[in-house]
């Protein structure tokens, strides 16, 4: 949809909050609709929309709007707009101020029920359980370790395998145990049917209108299993030793090699560099966690190896026929938040960031980067602006913390990363695991380049430009032994454009 507005002559900031809003609509995105709920099952939403100035407009923590994007992209709208006796117009609101301008505006509120998915809801109660019961254990004096909460959501969730099972030792030696239990402290909440439960008949596959990008999740890992990085998100192509025409053949769906990239090397470090694409002067990069959903039938062995699940906070990037540049992001942040919480997708240079183009340089460079993760220690981190600013300026993070250049955008990203982010004094000496997945898009005046990273187990994401066809989609995932896995795609542009 996105790139339908691109093409029809919309600016970026448009093409952003369209694609944005298709996604907040969706209940497999923990945004706008089916979003995580707090405490009191309220949904409470985070949005912003960073134009190519820089200028922004955001929305935190605001009740009672289905999409967080459109108010966000309302804000900046009016920020631009002078107010009498020479007030400053607001880019950012949160709660109930947020939900009063929106009404002032002509956006109607909509009631909490209406916002609350069965997904959601399940959640929700799940989560209840579970502070319940360790209350319970509080009172009673039971000593509560690492390894008794992972039991227990283990238990809840059904997500982790039985003592014993061959998988059992390695996963519970990982952060990311358990997909559920990650929701309450990333915002890239699986929603997904987890290992264990029924899984969902897929459904008709629908076609992309424009292109979209997952956000980090937090899984086990599984162990035997060849990682491919690349795949497509509606397809839910496994990660088996099968080939992948038999594995097509068996879900009934074209096994036509020129629909799918090459795979390239599969060590889980690199995901593959995608092929550059045509001629063109606009495209689109976005974050979505998008899987068919159906009827219930058990799993099958295979599937129980092959399942992708994908996780859902959204963002997008875009640039217009003018070489405009605009990035956004909502979301709707943790399991179980307290009321008036605000996430990285309502924070300018946390969640969203755009440096702008130097007006005075001839090759016209800006940036935009787009996150997820643990939104505490992106806020500590100021994780968006800096990977921006490292990407924009060429350098990383050296010996005694002092920058120092780096033509390697490879090499930037697996810094920003393993120092900026998680060798943070603040995100090192806290006890809560620090998760992320980052996107940037660097635009130049011969060329587009689109780089990702992540420290999750994988990374859902896809692009598409002007000229192509159809989004190109990667699955990226971590290696057994990585720590950090990146990936690139340069788009042509024409330097007359």
């Amino acid at each position: 949809m996105g790139m339908k507005f691109l093409k029809s002559g919309a600016s970026a900031t448009e093409a952003v909050e369209i694609a944005l809003r298709v996604l907040e609509d969706k209940e497999i995105t923990n945004a706008g609709y089916g979003s995580n709920l707090s405490m009191d099952g309220t949904v409470e939403c985070d949005a912003t929309v960073v134009d190519y100035l820089g200028r922004s407009g955001a929305c935190g923590a605001v009740p009672n709007v289905r999409n967080p994007i459109c108010l966000a992209k309302l804000i900046l709208d009016k920020s631009n707009q002078p107010l009498s006796l020479r007030r400053v117009p607001p880019n950012i609101l949160v709660g109930e101020g947020a939900k009063n301008f929106a009404q002032e505006h002509g956006m109607q509120p909509v009631h909490n029920d209406y916002l609350v998915s069965k997904n959601a809801r399940d959640r929700f109660l799940r989560w209840q359980e579970d502070l319940k019961r360790a209350e319970e254990k509080s009172k009673q004096g039971m000593p509560r370790g690492p390894a008794n909460d992972t039991s227990d959501v283990a238990h809840q969730y059904e997500t982790i395998p039985v003592p014993g099972s061959p998988r059992t030792t390695k996963v519970l030696q990982r952060d990311h145990a358990s997909a559920i239990f990650t929701g309450t402290w990333n915002e890239g909440q699986p929603d997904s049917p987890h290992r264990g439960s029924p899984a969902l008949e897929q459904g008709p596959s629908q076609p992309l209108d424009n292109s979209v990008l997952a956000n980090p999740r937090s899984l086990p890992q599984r162990q035997g299993i060849e990682r491919a990085p690349l795949s497509y998100i509606g397809a839910s192509l496994p990660s088996s030793n099968k080939s992948r025409t038999q594995l097509l053949q068996e879900r009934g769906l074209p096994s036509s090699d020129g629909d799918y990239l090459n795979q390239g090397d599969r060590d889980g470090t690199y995901s593959p560099l995608w092929s550059d694409g045509a001629k063109h002067v606009s495209t689109v990069a976005q974050l979505q966690a998008c899987r068919p959903r159906g009827i219930k039938r058990p799993f099958s062995a295979a599937e129980l190896e092959e399942e992708d699940i994908i996780t859902d906070t959204v963002g997008a990037i875009a640039i217009d026929e003018k070489g405009r540049i605009a990035a956004g992001s909502s979301s709707g942040g943790i399991g179980m938040k307290h009321r008036g919480r605000i996430g990285p997708a309502a924070l300018v240079g946390i969640g969203t960031a755009v440096v702008p183009c130097d007006p005075n340089d001839p090759d016209g460079v800006s940036v935009a980067t787009v996150t997820s993760g643990t939104g505490e220690h992106m806020a500590t981190t100021m994780a968006s602006q800096r990977c921006a600013e490292r990407i924009y300026g060429n350098t990383r993070r050296g010996p005694n913390g002092r920058d120092v250049e780096e033509w390697n955008e490879d090499a930037i990203m697996e810094s920003f990363i393993t120092n900026d982010f998680m060798g943070h004094p603040g995100v090192r000496n806290c006890n809560s695991v620090g998760a992320i997945g980052v996107m940037t898009v660097k635009k130049t005046r011969t060329g587009y380049y689109l780089y990702f990273a992540h420290n999750t187990d994988s990374f859902a994401l896809a692009s598409m430009g002007g000229s192509d066809k159809e989004p190109v989609c990667v699955m990226s995932r971590l290696g057994e032994s990585a720590q950090v896995t990146r990936g690139a795609r340069r788009i042509r542009v024409d330097p007359g454009s």
